[in-house]
């Protein structure tokens, strides 16, 4: 019993060891945004101020839109997980895209504050900033969320609103029936049958 402890506490301490230095090797320190601006802000990116940030913004298409197309990303993402699509919009619209306070070149909240009541007031003002009454906003993930929560506080702000894997919407807790579905087009075959709702309960 006591060679099994003892090899359990090697395999843990060897297995922290691991862990210890494969962080070493992957820590960096914080670069100031100044540093990064070169190569992640090229033209046609820009500054806007809002809130105390200065937002990395990108602003391109026809300035004659008056319903321009605001992209929003996801969680660990920047304005640049769009700029295939931004390549393809920018020739018939107006298309903004930013990055979101605390991500990309934007930097954090100077207050802290991270609700999403905090970000679509943020957004409200940003939209200000740059003279847009209406949008069409296009959200992934997060960005997905603060779409329709925008959508939801100020929708006279909302013309239209395109989610993509949106997060934030509540989600029903019963997955029986698509275990059920899955199941059924899985090739189970004639084990089907064990699988049924009726069958898991």
């Amino acid at each position: 019993m006591k060679i099994v402890l003892q090899l359990v506490t090697a395999v843990v301490l060897l297995l922290f060891l691991i862990i210890a230095v494969l962080v070493a090797l992957s820590w960096a320190p914080p670069r100031p945004v100044e540093s990064l601006t070169e190569r992640w802000a090229p033209e046609p990116s820009g500054f806007v101020e809002v809130a105390g940030m200065q937002v990395h913004v990108r602003d391109e298409g026809r300035r004659d839109d008056p319903v321009p197309l605001v992209l929003l990303h996801g969680t660990s993402a920047s304005l640049h997980t769009w700029e295939a699509v931004v390549d393809e919009l920018k020739q018939q619209r107006r298309v903004i895209s930013l990055d979101l306070p605390g991500f990309g070149l934007t930097g954090p909240f100077p207050d802290g504050d991270y609700r999403m009541r905090h970000y679509v007031d943020f957004l409200s003002t940003f939209l200000d900033r740059l003279n847009v009454e209406r949008a069409v906003l296009i959200g992934n993930s997060f960005g997905g969320q603060l779409a329709w929560e925008m959508a939801l506080d100020q929708p006279r702000r909302v013309e239209r609103l395109v989610l993509i894997d949106a997060a934030g919407y509540p989600a029903p807790v019963d997955l029986s029936a698509h275990r059920f579905h899955a199941c059924r087009h899985s090739g189970f075959g004639a084990a089907d049958g064990q699988h049924t709702p009726a069958a898991v309960g």
